[in-house]
């Protein structure tokens, strides 16, 4: 079934390659009733031309052809961008001896199927893959649209905040002063939004990059935590650090998770918020000191437990959260396996709730 994201893309190109002209013909009318577009070659060379121009949802390849056999047009097909991960069916009129199968591990192969082709069986095959291929693009044009949007937004944004800082420089009585604050911590929640759907759309298209260098993880805590009691006059924030934290990580980056653990703390937390930096000490595998391990804590209304499975996830929030999008966790979790570690959560009315961050050291 075609969604209405779907139905807005072009329509998916399949590659059919086969010496055989009339072969070509009977794949031609078995596509007929397919929303698909079916581009055909005669040859492996001509194959590899049409691939290495554009994407293709399926390509159907014939194992038994001269000059160059589907074999070698596969492992050929899958050194270019486009068709690096193309869905590919080999057609044959034998089947494979397994050893066959075995040496074409690694190069993303689907299926094979035996000629005489069954019409509906490979129709079906096709149908599939290029729903897949369909949802994909229309996934890729969301995020395109949303990186679109936060880019745009930007520059108003700045153009207020700018706004807002040049009235609390100015001559202006306690109310309009109050104002003029709110203004700025408005554009400046505003503007942290903006940046997560940057990321959000940023992940869609693969790990989120990071520029590791030498970092001290309890001081990069220690002055994110110190720009949270600049904005929240209340001591609720208490930073526990022991042993040796430094590391090889992106500052930045770690920096914004951090902040957004810490963030979610005050907003739903209560009392006081404990956020610990430590080695972590033998287990599971792990060398002494090589993993270092990052808890915030707070306690309050717990995390309900049909959410935890999903809690990192974009754009998932509690019944009655509305503040943000739904998306500090989801980059949290983005930028931490961008650094090949782990983050979980532990919540309940007893024990208040925990998340953890795990990072190899990487000195």
């Amino acid at each position: 079934m075609t969604t209405l994201a779907e139905s807005a893309l072009p329509t998916a190109a399949v590659l059919a390659v086969d010496d055989h002209p009339a072969n070509l013909v009977a794949l031609e009318a078995i596509f007929e009733t397919l929303d698909v577009q079916l581009v055909t070659a005669t040859s492996g060379r001509e194959a590899l031309q049409l691939a290495s121009a554009r994407a293709f949802a399926v390509i159907l390849l014939d194992v038994v052809m001269p000059e160059m056999d589907g074999f070698e047009v596969l492992q050929k097909l899958r050194a270019l961008p486009f068709a690096s991960a193309t869905p590919i069916i080999l057609l044959t009129a034998y089947e494979f001896d397994p050893r066959d199968i075995e040496s074409l591990q690694g190069t993303a192969l689907v299926d094979y199927i035996v000629k005489p082709i069954a019409s509906a069986l490979l129709r079906a095959k096709v149908r599939a893959l290029v729903s897949l291929y369909r949802r994909g693009e229309a996934l890729a044009a969301k995020d395109r649209d949303i990186a679109m949007l936060a880019h745009d937004l930007q520059t108003p944004l700045a153009s207020i905040a700018a706004g807002a800082a040049l009235l609390q420089r100015t001559e202006l009585d306690n109310r309009a002063r109050a104002i003029a604050g709110r203004v700025t911590h408005t554009v400046k929640r505003m503007s942290d939004m903006v940046n997560d759907l940057t990321d959000y759309a940023r992940a869609g298209q693969g790990p989120i990059p990071v520029l590791p260098k030498p970092v001290d993880l309890g001081e990069l805590t220690r002055d994110v935590i110190d720009e949270y009691r600049q904005l929240d006059s209340s001591p609720r924030i208490r930073l526990e650090v022991t042993g040796d934290l430094r590391g090889s990580w992106d500052p930045n980056r770690l920096s914004q998770a951090m902040a957004n653990l810490v963030a979610n703390a005050l907003n739903y937390g209560e009392g006081e918020i404990v956020v610990a930096g430590q080695e972590v000490r033998g287990g599971g595998g792990e060398s002494t000191g090589d993993v270092v391990e990052m808890v915030v804590h707070n306690r309050g209304e717990p995390i309900p437990a049909e959410l935890l499975p999903i809690i990192f996830n974009p754009f998932e929030r509690g019944a009655n959260e509305r503040k943000g999008l739904g998306l500090g966790l989801f980059i949290v979790r983005a930028i931490v396996t961008a650094h090949g570690g782990t983050v979980d959560v532990t919540s309940s009315r007893a024990d208040g709730t925990t998340f953890r961050i795990r990072l190899p050291r990487r000195r």
